[in-house]
């Protein structure tokens, strides 16, 4: 069935049954053609009630028999016995860059561990869903509209218009923690000075520098996989090109030696990979993986019911705009990404090893997430961010502490905002008055606590690629609706309990013109938090 006309299909029903209902009332003539042609009205307004609705993607589950790469670290021996009587939980946020959110389950450790002994988020969102202002917001807890890193670049953004000595590794450092970052920080960081400046709070710092190469945002850099160098405690290093020097290998590395020097005493650490960042670049032992042949994968073609959407016309006209890639095209990109996150869960792998061999791992709390979404051909997008469509801001979200909080999905909707007032309460820190996100403690450890009811998502437009060309735009995304303001005037209405994947645009339609008003009343509130 072509899934372009099943949105065709249930635009027209109202009009078809308008047309029934008028036949029907006796208003017109009931000669021979008028009853068939009723009879005609009928059959179809009965085939359209009955078509079934476009079947949900379900990506496949990992098979298990695929083995993680552990990465080992010598442990002389377990912590303390001072550290183990101390009840404060080590910290830790593992984060990727740019990944969609079912690649999940393509990540044996984080699918078959993680979410299967942890709780898992199934409404995580990233407020901004770009990188740069999506990580301003995990370290600060603010909605971009108040910490103001607006893009990735200047003049609205990057790291050097981030408040770093409002963030939250200088409230966990002065709750008594030792702190640790690893890999990816903000876009532009190579620009603060001195070269590789250390930001306050913390103790241990090795994060990648850019060899301020001019490329296209959407395109990223290669030299973030290999060849790279990085900041460590404000030292260049340099890492050659070579198989062990894959970065996220490095990024892992340093991860597990942070874990042995740090183990008498509470600690948090965040792990920022680069990948899955384009260009999806994957170490040389995945190379092989999702490809014909290969034993330990069971892959499938993503293609949601908005996949490269036909008909756009209820849409804002960039969309109309927008160049679609082809379905080969998008699977070979989607398949690199799989590969590139493969060694993003050794990582995973080899760091709950190091935590069970210092004999702290039931005294750690993880979460595990990414900066933003991404697209993979949904309404007609390539592979990239921004949009306020759910595969852009929606995100993989898990907090895995199986000793405190029992495996459970969690629907009620959390969002990057959250993670700094989490580890400040976990820390005993104290939370700043400027942080608009709420800890996720509460409901953690009782699902039915009071939460939020709703989201704030914001884009302001950037210097280039497809976020130059989305208007800006603020959203409030609820449990049931979705309704976006766009700079333009344009507006957009989605029903997402019967419409999850966004195809009929409801702004406008006089029979959800309370919920429209409503929603955006409500949208008015949220941006002056």
């Amino acid at each position: 069935m072509d899934l372009g006309n099943v949105r065709k299909i249930d635009i027209d029903k109202e009009t078809r049954q308008s047309h029934l209902d008028y036949a029907m009332s006796g208003r017109l003539s009931f000669s021979t053609p008028a009853i068939i042609s009723a009879s005609l009205f009928l059959f179809l307004f009965i085939l359209a009630a009955c078509a079934p609705a476009p079947t949900p993607y379900a990506p496949p589950t990992p098979m298990l028999s695929h083995p993680a790469k552990v990465f080992d670290v010598d442990i002389p021996s377990p912590a303390s016995a001072a550290r183990m009587s101390d009840a404060r939980p080590n910290l830790i946020f593992l984060f990727t860059d740019d990944q969609p959110y079912h690649t999940v389950d393509y990540m044996p450790t984080v699918k078959n561990e993680l979410m299967a002994n942890g709780v898992v988020f199934d409404n995580a969102f990233a407020t901004t869903p770009l990188c740069c202002p999506s990580r301003a917001s995990i370290l600060s807890g603010e909605y971009v509209h108040n910490h103001q890193v607006y893009t990735n670049t200047l003049p609205l953004g990057g790291a050097t218009r981030f408040r770093d000595k409002e963030a939250l590794s200088l409230w966990i450092h002065e709750a008594g923690y030792r702190t640790a970052y690893f890999g990816k920080y903000l876009n532009g960081y190579e620009d603060l000075q001195p070269y590789g400046y250390v930001p306050p709070g913390w103790d241990v710092w090795k994060s990648f520098l850019s060899k301020n190469l001019t490329t296209v945002e959407d395109k990223g850099n290669m030299q973030y996989y290999f060849d790279f160098s990085m900041s460590e405690n404000g030292t260049a290093v340099m890492y050659e090109k070579s198989k062990d020097n894959f970065s996220a290998d490095v990024v892992t590395r340093n991860a597990l030696e942070f874990i042995r020097d740090s183990r008498d005493e509470p600690f948090m650490m965040m792990v920022s990979y680069y990948n899955p960042h384009s260009p999806y670049i994957s170490a040389s032992r995945h190379k092989d993986s999702f490809r014909a042949g290969e034993d330990y994968w069971d892959w499938v073609q993503y293609r949601p019911p908005n996949f490269n959407e036909k008909d756009v016309s209820d849409k804002p006209a960039y969309i109309a705009e927008l160049s679609p890639l082809s379905p080969a095209e998008i699977d070979t990109a989607h398949k690199q990404i799989l590969r590139s996150l493969l060694s993003v869960d050794d990582g995973v792998a080899s760091i709950l090893s190091a935590l069970e061999k210092a004999g702290i791992k039931e005294n750690t709390v993880i979460i595990f997430s990414t900066d933003n979404g991404m697209t993979l051909g949904d309404h007609r997008f390539g592979v990239t961010k921004n949009c306020p469509y759910e595969a852009c801001i929606k995100v993989p979200f898990v907090a895995y502490a199986p000793k405190y909080y029992p495996h459970r999905v969690e629907t009620k909707i959390v969002a990057n905002i959250d993670i700094a007032s989490t580890f400040a309460e976990l820390a005993g820190a104290k939370i700043p008055d400027t942080v608009d996100g709420a800890s996720l403690v509460p409901l953690l450890k009782n699902p039915d606590a009071k939460w939020r009811e709703d989201i704030l998502l914001e884009h302001w437009r950037t210097n280039e690629g497809v976020g130059a060309m989305i208007p800006q735009y603020y959203a409030v995304r609820n449990a049931e609706w979705k309704y976006v303001e766009y700079e333009t005037g344009e507006t957009e209405l989605y029903d997402l309990v019967n419409d999850p994947y966004e195809l009929e645009n409801l702004s406008g339609k006089f029979k959800y013109k309370d919920i429209e008003s409503a929603l955006s009343k409500r949208l008015q509130e949220l941006k002056k938090e």
